[in-house]
């Protein structure tokens, strides 16, 4: 935050607009990282006034899905659509795939919190299609795990284990450690609900060492309590 307020600074000193913009956008980003969601919007909106006068229109589209990550961590579903949707039109106009990759990755988790699977998986279909096109085989791992979490909302485990094993190998092939405790976790629940415990709790327990190894201790105290309930229930 130091180096971002001196650089502030500096960008105001030489009349570095676009500079300017990109700082406020990048101190939104730390305060945002913080939960610190009053701050952060007050500087995206900083940034946002810059980006129009200036016409930067990557820019732009940038700020607009900072903005509806706000809101959607706020709650505000609608509020959060609005801007992903402001991003998504110029992404469209500018050719930026890999920005519509995610945002339509966004819009579609804003559909999912709303329980409106099919058209979450829209979506999430869109935004794979374009992952897949320009190789962002972390972005798919991400994706193909949120299409999992459609089908495990709408009960149909055996689908939701396919797109789960999917976001498997990319993770293992891609040394993604926290995004492979989060899928092997997910994998925890679908054998539960398909009543395989001990496949349920061997996974949870993969989750579990993942967690504790990478310091993640209250996502491992969580992994931990489904082990124990499943002896428990034995």
């Amino acid at each position: 935050m130091k180096y971002y307020q001196k650089d502030l600074e500096i960008t105001k000193n030489i009349g570095d607009a676009a500079g300017l913009a990109t700082t406020y956008n990048n101190i939104g980003e730390i305060h945002r990282a913080q939960g610190d969601y009053p701050e952060a919007l007050k500087y995206y909106q900083k940034s946002l006034e810059i980006k129009e006068k200036i016409g930067d229109a990557a820019g732009l589209a940038a700020t607009y899905n900072n903005i509806g990550l706000i809101h959607d961590a706020q709650g505000d579903y609608p509020e959060a659509l609005k801007y992903y949707q402001k991003s998504l039109g110029i992404k469209k106009k500018i050719g930026d795939a890999a920005g519509l990759a995610a945002t339509y990755n966004n819009i579609g988790v804003i559909h999912r919190m709303q329980c409106d699977y099919p058209e979450a998986l829209k979506y999430y279909q869109k935004s794979k299609e374009i992952k897949k096109k320009i190789g962002d085989t972390a972005g798919l791992a991400v994706t193909y795990n949120n299409i999992g979490l459609i089908h495990y909302a709408q009960g149909d485990y055996p689908g939701a284990l396919k797109y789960y094993q999917k976001s498997l190998e990319i993770k293992k092939k891609i040394g993604d450690t926290a995004g492979l405790a989060a899928t092997y976790n997910n994998l925890g629940y679908i054998y539960l609900e398909m009543n395989d415990r001990k496949t349920a709790a061997d996974y949870f327990t993969k989750s579990r060492d993942i967690y504790k190894k990478i310091g993640l201790e209250k996502d491992a105290a969580e992994a931990e309590n489904m082990i124990k309930s499943l002896k428990i229930q034995e």
